[in-house]
């Protein structure tokens, strides 16, 4: 079967497909909430008005540019609407073959006037999803044009903002996911059918390669790793912070095309979550998803200041007040142990900061943890490495650092490390404070393994609790209210277990946290007698390793040259 044979089954195959129930909303839509129906260029517009409406959504959803909308679509955009109490304005946009991509906007943009002129009070927001994502990025691109209303924030979902695939390494990345027919046949077809005469016109067919600067300053962009198209979010992403403008960017790992309408998923119940801060400019959802650990910092700061002090999260904490957890109610082994590992970590870092002043710190792991701003010597180059959506939620709590880079990669993936720039001779440090702990010793080996083979002569910095103590945190965890998540790394004698690892690494250090910290008159007795039992038996260690041979020049090394420089 030739191409164009193959273009024309998959033309009747849409075509026999469309129905005309599919241009009706579901009843349990209306039944929800109240509709109002209209025409606009013949095609019919839906706008869903729940009681007291507080702002208005313009919702462009996926239809891979041929399809109608489907019923989960409508379940997602009846959540929406109900979730913030907005106005949902749902165009039902032409589609490939009958209409091209001119045809489109032709209808689209007059529907976003039509959608200014009849809001409600409130913000204006546009949510595009799949290849809708394209279309609002092209809207917010045509607005300055038409003279219409700026949104006040924009969400993408998973976009798709490259029909005409002009980046032949984007490219590549999507054929590695979709295979070469089938991306073949795909591009094929839009190529005849929705781009038609707007071929090379990028503002509608590719608006991710157009000037980013004036499009909305506040956005969410949310993707999953297995979306053969999650290459454009990224990029769209890294082109909009190159403006200035913080977006926001998240990607779940797993997730595909359209997890977000997938309900019960993990990942999704977090989105809806993040969408709700976002949206309604709150911080009911994410505190107790992503703030907890800085609710804890801030009660370490305050029951044991001697030991460890974190002013901005005491800041944060005092401004914005959270309900504290069941291990959050007393002053306990648990947070004092918790205040000694973080005030150890600081220690050892300064430390290393002391010998090599110049040197790089990659914080793997960070999450929202302030560690530069306790440690900073003023000429350290540092680096904190999670997931995008914890880099994202970071940007919300800490702002964009100055000398601090952020790279936007989850842990298990191996792609983070050629983002990592430094001059090695100089001194690296990876901080693993806790990424180790969830780990398999054969999962630790293989991550101690990938830092030998790129980065040959690093340091590694890492906390171990030793077994009993690893088995009375995990007792101790089952019977919390929070998300349990089982500690499974444990090391009696962490020099002789490492060094046994591999002959190659080399144990500096092996400190207990609770070295020079001093037993308080005014601990409980219980507190006092488990201090006692753990500081006697070192139950919990930080430990310092260099892997391989490669010594770095200190700065006494380097010379008064490197002085000069610095």
């Amino acid at each position: 079967m030739t191409g164009a044979e193959e273009i024309n089954r998959l033309k009747d195959r849409i075509l026999r497909s469309r129905r005309q129930e599919h241009m009706e909303i579901p009843a349990f839509v209306s039944g929800a909430v109240a509709v109002e129906k209209d025409k606009i260029r013949g095609r019919q517009v839906y706008r869903l008005i729940p009681e007291r409406a507080t702002g208005n959504i313009f919702y462009l959803y996926h239809s891979d540019y041929v399809r109608d909308i489907t019923r989960k679509q409508w379940e997602f955009i009846l959540q929406l609407c109900t979730m913030t109490r907005m106005a949902v304005t749902v165009p039902l946009y032409p589609l490939a073959p009958e209409q091209d991509c001119e045809e489109v906007f032709d209808h689209l943009i007059p529907a976003y006037q039509s959608f200014c002129k009849h809001r409600e009070k409130g913000p204006l927001i546009m949510i595009g999803a799949g290849n809708g994502g394209g279309f609002v990025v092209s809207l917010m691109l045509q607005i300055w044009k038409e003279g219409l209303a700026d949104p006040d924030k924009v969400v993408l979902l998973s976009p798709i903002m490259d029909a005409e695939f002009f980046d032949q390494k984007m490219e590549e990345k999507v054929i590695r996911t979709m295979g070469k027919e089938r991306f073949d046949l795909r591009k094929e077809f839009l190529d005849r059918y929705w781009v038609k005469n707007y071929a090379g016109r990028m503002e509608y067919t590719a608006p991710i390669y157009e000037d980013l600067h004036d499009i909305c300053k506040d956005i969410l962009v949310a993707s999953g790793s297995k979306d053969p198209f999650s290459e454009y979010a990224r990029e769209f992403s890294s082109r909009v912070q190159d403006t200035g403008n913080p977006l926001k960017f998240f990607e779940y790992r797993e997730a595909g095309s359209d997890f977000y309408l997938h309900g019960s998923r993990k990942d999704t119940k977090h989105l809806m979550r993040m969408l709700h801060d976002f949206l309604l400019d709150s911080e009911d959802a994410i505190l107790y998803q992503y703030m907890e650990e800085v609710r804890q910092r801030a009660e370490w700061s305050k029951w044991f200041p001697e030991i460890f002090t974190d002013e901005r999260a005491t800041r944060y904490v005092s401004g914005h007040p959270m309900r504290a957890t069941k291990e959050g109610k007393a002053k306990n082994i648990y947070s004092l142990m918790g205040a000694a590992v973080q005030r150890s970590y600081d220690e050892a870092v300064s430390l290393f900061l002391k010998e090599y002043p110049n040197g790089t710190v990659v914080y793997i792991g960070c999450s929202m943890d302030t560690m530069l701003e306790r440690v900073d010597n003023g000429r350290v180059l540092w680096y904190n490495l999670d997931s995008p959506g914890r880099i994202a939620v970071r940007t919300m709590y800490t702002g964009l650092g100055g000398r601090e880079k952020r790279i936007e990669r989850s842990v298990h993936d191996d792609s983070w490390v050629s983002e990592l720039v430094c001059e090695k001779d100089r001194g690296l440090l990876f901080v693993v404070k806790d990424i180790f702990s969830y780990m398999k010793w054969k999962e630790m080996k293989s991550f101690l393994d990938l830092l030998y083979r790129n980065f040959q002569g690093c340091n590694v910095l890492f906390d171990v609790p030793t077994p009993r103590a690893n088995l009375m945190y995990n007792m101790k965890g089952r019977s919390r209210g929070a998300e349990y998540r089982r500690r499974r790394l444990a090391m009696r004698d962490p020099r002789r277990e490492i060094e046994s690892m591999s002959p190659i690494y080399a144990v500096i250090t092996v400190r207990s946290v609770l070295e020079n910290v001093k037993m308080k008159r005014d601990w409980k007795f219980g507190l006092k007698w488990s201090f006692w039992s753990n500081r006697n038996r070192e139950a919990w260690k930080i430990v310092h390793i260099r892997l391989g041979f490669e010594k770095y020049r200190t700065f006494d090394e380097l010379g008064s040259g490197f002085r000069k420089s610095s």
